[in-house]
């Protein structure tokens, strides 16, 4: 963040810098070294048009939200309004979901590395896919509880998961979302619903699992899927209920779904340098 930008303005050709400006807020400015002209060391972040300090808005994002502490919390702790904690969440989660749609979503297709593992036999080494739906559950603005359908599609060759909500589970609106992310070669492994039956007019190898009936031991299982599902709801805010309200209440929704997600792909990683990588991710689009 401390690296010198082009100049602001379209005319000139210098560098805008770093200047100990103490009149600020935040202590500094960015000048041009040519031209003169400045601006916040704000402008193109995720901080910009915030009033917070920018140790407050650390403390909020590298601490509270990074460790997935409530608003309610945070304001006790800190004694800044809820709505304010809530719109630095809210960007940070719109962050982390637009780092997870470019990077993780926005990549090769799912289904092209064949399964590995010790105990995956020879005649199994082909690309599999798992597909399945669950219900979520949504706080509305009126806070009602209401449920909601994500699909969720795992490789099991790359064990990459991406998950998307969707306003119903019928036919036409599972397949065209695994045509647009799962290649003509895998073989898909769904359960029995019945949306699924037209898999194989698409073109792919489809099987079905139906644990009830004995179907879905040793290989052919959607066990991959359901694991995710346990640790995406977790992570995810499930069981506080999604928050997605208004004209954006999809995008807020899918928010939180990409943010589960994206914990999940961190694991047991740093978490720290995760989430200061999406911020230089973010800024640098900018």
């Amino acid at each position: 963040m401390f690296e010198t930008r082009a100049c602001i303005s379209v005319a000139c050709d210098g560098e805008m810098v770093w200047v100990r400006d103490s009149s600020r807020a935040d202590g500094h400015i960015m000048r041009c070294d040519t031209c003169r002209s400045h601006c916040s060391i704000r402008r193109d972040t995720i901080f910009m048009n915030s009033k917070l300090s920018l140790m407050e808005l650390t403390r909020i994002i590298f601490h509270y939200f990074l460790n997935r502490i409530t608003i309610r919390q945070c304001h006790r702790d800190l004694g800044i309004s809820c709505r304010s904690i809530g719109k630095v969440y809210g960007k940070v989660r719109r962050g982390i979901s637009e780092y997870v749609i470019e990077r993780l979503q926005g990549g090769p297709l799912l289904g092209i590395v064949p399964q590995r593992g010790q105990n995956v036999p020879q005649e199994h080494r082909y690309p599999v896919v798992e597909v399945d739906e669950s219900l979520f559950t949504h706080l509305t603005e009126e806070g009602h509880r209401e449920q909601i359908w994500v699909v969720g599609i795992y490789d099991g060759g790359t064990e990459d998961v991406r998950m998307f909500f969707v306003e119903n589970r019928q036919a036409n609106t599972l397949l065209d979302l695994i045509e647009e992310n799962v290649d003509a070669n895998a073989v898909i492994y769904t359960d029995g619903w019945r949306a699924y039956a037209g898999l194989g007019n698409r073109g792919y190898e489809h099987r079905v699992v139906i644990h009830e009936l004995g179907f879905g031991a040793g290989l052919d299982t959607t066990n991959g899927i359901e694991s995710c599902w346990s640790q995406v709801k977790r992570l995810s805010d499930y069981y506080r209920g999604i928050q997605g309200r208004g004209e954006f209440a999809r995008e807020q929704i899918q928010d939180y779904v990409n943010h589960g997600v994206w914990l999940r792909h961190v694991g047991n990683g740093n978490m720290l340098e995760a989430l200061t990588e999406i911020i230089n991710y973010h800024y640098n689009l900018n």
